[in-house]
């Protein structure tokens, strides 16, 4: 592939691409430091030997003696759950063979299985490459047409889970609980963003209202960030699954999600997605950037309340050609030339339903979970143009 044909590639799939994995994978170690390919793809292959098991629920024994007795029944080694989901469902995920997951499935406690799925954020949130400064003062601040559009307010005191790389916690134009904020990559703790992606999300949502650098939707939002791509962008099924199970055992009525990320089709992570929403939590989904019906993606295809999934617009009210669309798509937002801040103290301007997601994000934390509308959307592919989003 030519220099040009690979940029055009990485551009069109600038949200979370789901790369292939060859080999057989052991254990964690092989997990974390296998290299994924390249080039981004349009559909989804499995992590090979990598599975996730659901257990049924109703069982009188606890989380940990159900997995040991489903485990042992099956001649498994207790060991062999390498990542442990205990919360809305209880789980664990591991290396398995053929023969030893056909075993599991007939399993009277297990629900269901899934295999791993190994995910790649792009190396540009839309279709121009993003650049970043380094400036950490400036003496004007800006406020980013997206978030002039929705309209901003001030969300001190509201809190919005970020599902993502991580985010800068020192960058002066974020508020970010450290306390809080937790990193699902077995082996590196930090939440600290090393990628870049969830900084910049996370300006969009409630970036300072301070003088300096832009503003967020819901300015001085506190921000958590629940780190599942590393810093080559890098993730897995498991960690952002671990991190909402995490946000439904910790999160409030109230709180918001942003997950500006794609998966295969995934039964597992849409029933939890809705068990998450179900609790008064409001969950604002990215369509994805593939310009296809997004009903083939998780969580962008799930339709339940309080979740909210949003397609990309420009500043002129038009679909952007990039985004996804379908009847899951609740609302369409900024997410074309949009400035943020970004790693490194940093601003960036970039594109994408990774962008249009958190301003409806930051719309949730101020309202308490209702998002008005400003008209529709034009050229929306569907036939059923997207309303946009206001506070």
């Amino acid at each position: 592939m030519n220099s040009t044909t690979f940029k055009k590639a990485v551009s069109f799939f600038a949200l979370a691409s789901v790369f292939s994995m060859s080999g057989c994978q052991q254990d964690e170690l092989m997990e974390e430091t296998a290299k994924v390919p390249v080039e981004p793809t349009a559909t989804s292959k499995a992590v090979a030997g990598k599975f996730i098991v659901i257990l049924k629920n109703g069982s009188s024994l606890s989380a940990s003696q159900l997995r040991e007795k489903v485990l042992g029944r099956n001649g498994l080694e207790t060991t062999r759950a390498r990542e442990i989901f205990q919360g809305a469902v209880n789980g664990f995920s591991g290396a398995f063979s053929k023969e030893e997951i056909n075993l599991l499935k007939e399993d009277q406690n297990v629900a269901y299985i899934e295999p791993e799925q190994a995910i790649m954020l792009g190396k540009s949130t839309g279709t121009t490459s993003t650049t970043t400064t380094t400036s950490t003062t400036t003496s004007t601040q800006t406020i980013p047409w997206g978030v002039s559009r929705v309209g901003y307010g001030d969300g001190t005191g509201k809190t919005v889970w970020v599902i993502d790389s991580g985010v800068q916690s020192s960058h002066p134009d974020l508020n970010v609980d450290k306390t809080r904020s937790k990193s699902f990559i077995s082996g590196d703790a930090s939440f600290e963003d090393g990628y870049g992606h969830g900084t910049g999300v996370a300006g969009i949502i409630g970036a300072k209202n301070n003088n300096e650098g832009v503003v967020g939707v819901a300015a001085n939002a506190t921000i958590v960030a629940l780190r599942v791509f590393d810093n080559t962008g890098y993730g897995t099924l498991t960690r952002i699954y671990s991190a909402l199970n995490h946000v439904y055992q910790y999160g409030k009525p109230g709180d918001v999600v942003n997950m500006s990320l794609r998966v295969a089709a995934s039964t597992m992570l849409d029933d939890l997605v809705k068990k998450t929403a179900a609790r008064g939590i409001f969950i604002a989904i990215a369509s994805g950037n593939s310009y296809i019906d997004c009903k083939v993606d998780s969580p962008a295809r799930v339709i339940a309340p309080n979740v909210f999934v949003v397609s990309n617009m420009d500043s002129y009210g038009k679909f952007n050609p990039t985004s996804n669309f379908g009847a899951s798509v609740k609302y369409a937002a900024p997410g074309t030339n949009i400035l943020t801040t970004w790693k490194g103290s940093g601003y960036t301007t970039g594109n994408g339903t990774s962008y249009a997601a958190p301003h409806v994000a930051g719309i949730l934390a101020l309202t308490g979970g209702k998002v008005n509308a400003q008209g529709l959307v034009t050229s929306d592919p569907d036939g059923t143009p997207d309303p946009i989003a206001l506070k």
